[in-house]
Order: C-alpha cells, then structure tokens, then sequence
C-alpha cells in the first residue's frame, strides 16, 4: 500500500487497513471452506425471472422508483406474515426495518447506539462481521464463551455483575442464538429463557442475530428471545440472503416502531432497495419460499453430515468437532499445542482454505479452533477438502511440518 495513506487513515481506516481476507471466489483448484455463502446451484434464477416478469406484467414501476425503508405493505407486510408462522413473533409491518442484508442492519444498529469507548457483551467466538463492526465503533469487546448449548446466561450475568463493580454497563448483548457462526451450536430453550428474564430483570439490550434460524434439518424449533422478552428488550435480526439468494441484499431488523423508525433515520441512506424487496415480496407471497427452504434443508443435511462423516474418518484422534443441526458451519477444535494460524498455509499449499479461529474472537485467542463451512462446497469438494485438511494435521502432530519449514 503507498507509504503516504499511513498517515491519511482515520481510526476505522487503520483498522480496516490492517483487516485481510480470503478473496469470495477461491483460486482455481482450491477447495475453500471459508465462506457461508449459500449452494450456487440452488439460487432461484428461473423464479427471480418470473417475479420480475410479474412486474412488468402489471406495471410495477414504483418498484423502480423511491420508497421508504418501512411500509404497511408489501415486503413488510410478507415478513411480518412469515415472522409469525415460521418464528412465533408477533409484530406488524411497521415495526420491521428492512435492510441492505443483516450486516447492514446491525451496521445501522451500531451506528445509532455505539460510541467509542462503550461496551458490547459478545459471544465467544462470534461472528467475525460482528466483532469488526464493534471494533470500527470504537466499542471494547467483552466476550462470553459458549459451549455445546450455547451462551452461557450465568456468564453473561457475572460480566454484568463486574462492570456494575466498575461503574460500566454494555450497550447491548450480541448473539447468534441459532446454529452459531462460527460454532454451529444452538441455544437451548432454557438458556434462551434465562436470557430473556437478564434483559427483562436488567435491563439488557439483546441483538438477537437469527440469520439461520429456518435452516434447520434436525430437532425442534425453539422460540426466539424476541419473543420471550419484554417489548424493547430484544432487537431481532433477520435475512433473506441465506434463504433467497445473497445478491438480494435484503434483510430487516424488529423492534418497537418507535425504535425502529429512529434506526431508520439513523441510515445513510433512508431509502430501500426497492425492485429486490418487489422480487421478495412476490416470492414470499406465492408459496415458493418455503417450498426452496425446505430443499435447502435437505441439501445441507446432506452436506453437513458428508463433512461429519469425513471429518470421523480421516482426523486424526484428538481432533474434536461440533455437530450442528442446521446452518452452515462446523467448528473444529486441533489437539493441545497445535495452532490453526500455522497450519493455513501449509494448508492451502495443499489446496484448502478455512478461517483460524482468532477472527472470532475480539481478543485475538482462539488459535486452537477454525471454522469449516460445508454450505457452498460438492460433496465430492469435502471429501478431498477434509481428506487435504487431516494429512496436514497428521504431519503437525507428528512433527514432520515444523521440520520441513
């Protein structure tokens, strides 16, 4: 980078500047399981044809023109129809913001409720979006580990218990309740419950983050914390990116109207992404929504325990995995003193990428754990990927790749 822009960035420059990351699109011959994007296979091209036909069909140029992030209609109207038969929520169109996919609309959360100095509670690891997000905010980042039922609310409690001692209160708890990124575990109901009565009893702010909530292929679906909390305790963060297609760039925020209103206002830009909320509101409204989840349900059974099943047959004893139920990702634990950082590049010398654990973690720890996520690979890509993987642990463990280098 020219030498000159050292001393041009601001804080958030500096940060980004120092941020790397795997381009979306591997090299020709890598297998890469860094990405959660969704199978490339499965995005509805013929049906976004149709929506757009409908359209044009019946003379829909105010899809093409202004429109206001929150409506009584349309795209609200679905989600608010979808929200209460597939989540439980309760709510009306005029409490859902939508947004340029989730990330934006936690982006616009962070913008109207961080300043520098203030204090998030974070799962432990988390999405890496998230914690760079927090860290552009200026926020200081308190992590909360989760185990195989997720974030532990009694941990969560005794962080709130020591910044009272300190004077300090969080601006607000975030978490992915729902097959984790990057663990793939799932909140138990009890937890969820327990989490619910801190925000209500404490007054804790909780971004619940539910990207992957519909992608479930095993066990039953848990009701959100939005809807066991208070009204105002709970902002809920959904999408369409994984479910629809990610180019969409759509997903919504729920509160309170008036709070959402003030989010809206908040946005650079105040206005929405009208022609693809046009395309999902017919999609949602036809039926074919759920019939395309409901495939994609299958589809990433079928890849999740491919790469389970790879994983039990070519890692060597040590090496410890979750087992999710649905989402994405798998998170996999190396044998004490191997580091994820330093086994990459002997790695994608074999032709495999993966992100080391230290990205989900606000405090840089984490070099025991990497993220593999089965989501947009073959099965025949996570046989080898994973086969790849294991040799280069083998050598690790058998101390063949420190002599080597």
């Amino acid at each position: 980078m020219d030498e000159r822009w050292q001393a041009r960035w601001s804080r958030r420059g500096r940060i980004a500047a120092a941020a790397e990351r795997p381009p979306r699109v591997p090299p020709e011959g890598m297998i890469s399981f860094v990405y959660g994007d969704p199978d490339w296979e499965t995005l509805p091209l013929e049906d976004m044809a149709l929506a757009a036909e409908f359209l044009a069909e019946n003379q829909r140029r105010d899809a093409l023109g202004y429109q206001n992030l929150i409506r009584p209609d349309e795209l609200n109207e679905a989600l608010a129809e979808k929200l209460a038969r597939d989540q439980g929520m309760q709510v009306a169109p005029d409490q859902i913001l939508v947004t340029l996919g989730s990330s934006n609309g936690l982006g616009i959360i962070c913008d109207a409720l961080l300043d520098p100095g203030d204090v998030v509670l974070i799962d432990a690891p988390a999405w890496m979006g998230a914690t760079s997000m927090f860290k552009l905010a200026g926020a200081e980042l308190v992590g909360i580990p989760i185990d195989e039922h997720g974030i532990d609310p009694e941990g969560v409690a005794a962080a709130l218990d020591r910044l009272e001692r300190e004077g300090r209160r969080p601006k607000f708890l975030y978490t992915l309740p729902t097959f984790q990124n990057p663990a793939g575990v799932e909140t138990s109901l009890e937890r969820r419950q327990a989490l619910a009565r801190l925000a209500d009893e404490r007054g804790l702010l909780i971004i619940e983050d539910d990207a992957y909530y519909e992608l479930r292929f095993r066990g039953e679906y848990p009701p959100t914390i939005y809807s066991l909390a208070e009204p105002g305790n709970v902002l809920y963060c959904g999408t369409l990116s994984k479910t629809i297609a990610a180019g969409l760039r759509l997903g919504y925020v729920v509160g309170p109207a008036p709070i959402v209103a003030t989010l809206a206002r908040a946005r650079i830009d105040a206005l929405r992404n009208s022609f693809t909320a046009a395309l999902a509101d017919w999609y949602l409204r036809t039926g074919r929504y759920h019939a395309h989840v409901a495939e994609l349900r299958r589809l990433y059974k079928q890849k999740c325990e491919r790469m389970l099943a790879a994983l039990e047959r070519e890692m060597p004893e040590g090496v410890r995995w979750t087992r999710p139920n649905g989402g994405f990702f798998i998170w996999l634990t190396l044998p004490e003193g191997l580091s994820a950082t330093a086994l990459l590049s002997a790695c994608r010398e074999r032709r495999v990428d993966f992100i080391p654990g230290p990205a989900f973690y606000g405090d840089g720890s984490g070099d025991q754990h990497l993220r593999l996520s089965f989501s947009a690979v073959t099965l025949e890509q996570i046989d080898e990927g994973i086969a790849r993987m294991a040799a280069v642990v083998r050598e690790a463990l058998a101390g063949e790749l420190a002599a080597a280098r």
